[in-house]
């Protein structure tokens, strides 16, 4: 039976090449080949087949760096260097982070036919974690959470012990929510500690958040957060 390769079932379409720089030298050669001609055969085979594939490739390593040292294939990574896009770590986009979460939970909740969600302390503590794993870390943790937990809703303790030390080794925020906090309670907790972390400047604040100037003020009145710091 004919088992398509990746660029041909991609043709006409996008291919994702994942940990690119772990590829052997030998592939590597091959996909320059592909690359450079849009043709390749199959395994086996004598006939060119032609295909126009869209190739977005990522890694988590320095390509740069391996070219240079001779690890990476010098033609190759310009090829693919047309477009370069880095992507901070995770910890640098944590406004991004309720919005992953919510993402797998919504996932797992469509694929189990389940009604799960997360609490405020769990998202609270989600938040406040480094995640030195970015998004796969992230996304194995609350996996695991959804496994293991006992109630309807994520809790703390079902959170693994490295993230909830890290929240506990991290300051006080300006707000605490209580048992039964709302988002509203979170959104209140993230802002105050995003203030902090840019010492109240209050325009890298909004920018950090992804928000207006004008609606970062309105959410400080209304969370009652006017005592932080000023901005220098």
């Amino acid at each position: 039976r004919l088992k398509y390769g990746l660029f041909e079932a991609a043709d006409g379409g996008t291919a994702f090449l994942d940990e690119v720089a772990d590829v052997s030298p030998t592939v590597q050669a091959s996909l320059l080949r592909v690359l450079e001609s849009s043709t390749f055969r199959r395994l086996g085979g004598t006939k060119e087949i032609q295909v126009k594939v869209r190739l977005v490739a990522a890694t988590n390593r320095n390509l740069e760096q391996m070219m240079k040292a001779g690890q990476f294939r010098a033609d190759l990574y310009f090829r693919l260097n047309t477009i370069h896009i880095d992507l901070p770590p995770l910890r640098a986009r944590r406004p991004e982070i309720p919005h992953l979460v919510e993402h797998f939970v919504a996932r797992h909740n469509a694929r189990y036919a389940a009604n799960r969600s997360v609490s405020p302390e769990a998202m609270v503590l989600l938040c406040d974690y480094a995640w030195p794993g970015n998004v796969r870390e992230l996304r194995h943790v609350v996996e695991r959470a959804l496994v293991v937990a006992e109630q309807v809703s994520i809790r703390p303790v079902d959170l693994p012990e490295e993230v909830r030390r890290a929240t506990a080794q991290a300051p006080v925020p300006a707000a605490t929510p209580g048992e039964g906090g709302t988002l509203a309670d979170l959104e209140a907790m993230h802002i105050a500690r995003v203030l902090k972390e840019v010492g109240g400047h209050r325009a890298r604040a909004a920018q950090v958040l992804g928000i207006s100037e004008r609606s970062l003020y309105r959410k400080i009145r209304e969370y009652g957060l006017d005592g932080a710091e000023p901005e220098p």
